[in-house]
């Protein structure tokens, strides 16, 4: 199973019409044509919600089914990467939320892979229901094969994939993490799960989510102990891919060290800007509470 694709990223534009007459489009509902991130990992999802395929031996690990107008995009995708729905083996989550996990059911139905997912995100997933602090809209249940622990690993083929529990966006939200080799040389990646506080979610006296000051503390102290070559996320503007493919686009070349995705650096700013904007909303939550 080879991916004859190197490098395909156009970015799908919305039908011509007069910039007054035009609206935002629906979140996940335009494609962005798949491309290699970096050795066996693809992108697969839409200009706005991530979906990444990692291909193994075995078949293919989908992080992210994201919502279900996206399921036709990554069929496409997948597709166009030389692969096949049915070599879908696992579907993993960020985080328990619609825009992330809604096409979870379709794409089980479709390829009969497994679903896995943390702790309280997978009774999340079971269930439907969003348990998170937004309480947004939810979903169709999907059935869990595997409930994961913080910490535990998940193999296919020759690809193993780790889960630390990143939980305050959602009560399971997770980050994964895997090595890759590239150019002979050595990379951790990191999927960031989420690390925003959802506009209109409170961390003091928050009853839906009790534990979320604390979780969102221990999720940024998880963060800034992993030390990430490469690093992506559960939406792309959190890691600038339009630019980075723009960069690769225009710029390719054989060593795999200019690629723009290893960026160690944006990662470290983007964990630190995201706890200093915790930080901010908390301290003014408990000043306006005294």
């Amino acid at each position: 199973m080879k991916a004859t694709l190197a490098l395909v990223p156009v970015l799908a534009l919305t039908a011509a019409a007069p910039l007054a007459q035009q609206k935002a489009p629906a979140l996940g509902t335009q494609i962005f044509e798949a491309y290699r991130v970096i050795a066996n990992i693809y992108y697969v999802g839409a200009t706005d919600v991530s979906s990444h395929a990692i291909a193994t031996r075995a078949g293919l690990i989908l992080l992210d089914t994201g919502t279900t107008q996206m399921l036709p995009m990554i069929r496409a995708n997948v597709e166009k990467l030389g692969f096949r729905m049915q070599d879908i083996k696992i579907i993993l989550s960020s985080h328990a939320h619609w825009d992330h996990v809604e096409g979870h059911a379709a794409m089980q139905a479709l390829t009969g892979a497994q679903v896995m997912a943390v702790g309280e995100d997978a009774a999340a997933i079971a269930s439907g229901v969003d348990s998170s602090a937004i309480a947004a809209r939810g979903w169709k249940p999907v059935k869990v094969d595997r409930v994961l622990k913080d910490g535990e690993t998940v193999t296919l083929g020759n690809v193993t994939m780790r889960a630390h529990l990143t939980p305050g966006h959602t009560k399971g939200c997770t980050t994964w993490t895997m090595t890759v080799q590239d150019g002979g040389k050595s990379y951790l990646v990191v999927f960031i799960g989420g690390i925003s506080i959802n506009d209109g979610v409170k961390l003091v006296g928050n009853t839906r989510h009790p534990s979320i000051i604390e979780d969102y503390a221990r999720t940024f102290r998880v963060l800034k102990e992993l030390k990430a070559d490469v690093f992506l996320a559960q939406h792309p503007a959190i890691y600038g891919m339009a630019e980075k493919v723009q960069r690769l686009k225009a710029n390719p070349s054989s060593n795999p060290s200019s690629n723009p995705f290893i960026d160690p650096q944006g990662y470290q700013r983007a964990v630190s800007d995201a706890e200093s904007r915790y930080v901010k909303q908390l301290a003014e939550e408990r000043a306006s509470s005294r």
